[in-house]
């Protein structure tokens, strides 16, 4: 299995104007020195216009493993101005000529979605069936344009959005034809369990994202009603192996199902606010990765 790195464990969320002011060079040099064999790309336009973040990926010798793409599929003003941006980055990838170039479709939910997460199968801020059918519609216009690109398209379901419970995902993929970017976290936070939703959805996985987490901070957060999202958010991620997850035996059912794939790891935290952070975050994805190295030669039996 190849493991990349991902953009939020670096603190990175939007474009360079949105953070401390980290330059992509920071960037891609403290996703290299982790030691991964790849990464995904920033957010389109962060490292300029596009190719730019390809070269930097080439000059670092890490493999572009795909690219986020957060869109507001229930609203369509906002939908048009995300499609502009999914251009950048489709533009990115199509820079590239190695890796999976993964176009990494999101929804992005809404503001009430945020102080309300994890709804289960409760109704009240989920969308309508005919809201859901266009959701589902717009993805496959989406997919069916990427593919015509040469770039591989995915679904990433995410919590506080209108893609979140199991029961959602399941309607996702009977209502299009693209796969899934299966995140460990975001698949158990929505209330899946990750070794069922992986024997359901195996032949419809065409990524992962290893997440750990607490579940207790998103418990607390329902609980006291918090609006922070943002807040309590960067305190749901934990080192791999140090959450609620049960990551070993996920692997290891991944590795037996025969996936080739690309597992990027995302411990997502708070944006990063000076360059002794950026390389405090590198160290703890090196680690990170280092567990995962330690569990691969743990069960291949080497020394």
């Amino acid at each position: 299995m190849k493991v990349g790195a991902a953009p939020v464990s670096f603190g990175v969320y939007g474009p360079p104007e949105a953070t401390d002011g980290r330059s992509p060079e920071h960037l891609v040099a403290a996703m290299a020195s982790s030691g991964y064999d790849g990464a995904e790309f920033p957010p389109a336009g962060y490292a300029g216009s596009p190719g730019s973040a390809a070269r930097l990926f080439q000059r670092r010798g890490l493999v572009p493993v795909g690219i986020y793409i957060p869109l507001h599929f229930a609203d369509p003003a906002l939908l048009a101005r995300d499609e502009a941006h999914m251009e950048e980055a489709l533009c990115e990838l199509q820079e590239t000529g190695v890796g999976p170039r993964l176009a990494i479709l999101a929804d992005e939910g809404s503001d009430i979605l945020l102080r309300n997460p994890a709804r289960g199968d409760d109704p009240t801020h989920a969308l309508s069936p005919d809201a859901f059918r266009e959701l589902c519609a717009t993805a496959n216009r989406m997919a069916a344009e990427i593919r015509r690109r040469g770039l591989v398209p995915s679904f990433h379901p995410h919590i506080s959005t209108y893609v979140e419970s199991p029961s959602e995902v399941e309607r996702l993929l009977e209502l299009t034809d693209i796969d899934l970017t299966f995140d460990t976290g975001h698949i158990a936070l929505g209330g899946g369990d990750i070794l069922e939703c992986l024997a359901a959805w195996r032949e419809r996985i065409n990524h992962i994202h290893l997440k750990d987490v607490r579940l207790s901070v998103l418990e607390e957060a329902k609980a006291r009603g918090r609006d922070d999202f943002d807040v309590w958010w960067a305190d749901v991620s934990v080192p791999l192996g140090e959450g609620d997850l049960p990551l070993r035996e996920f692997l290891a059912h991944l590795s037996q199902s025969g996936y080739r794939g690309w597992a990027v790891v995302e411990q997502d935290r708070a944006p990063i606010s000076s360059e002794a952070e950026l390389r405090s975050a590198a160290g703890v994805q090196a680690r990170n990765l280092q567990w995962l190295r330690q569990l691969e030669d743990g069960s291949s039996g080497k020394p």
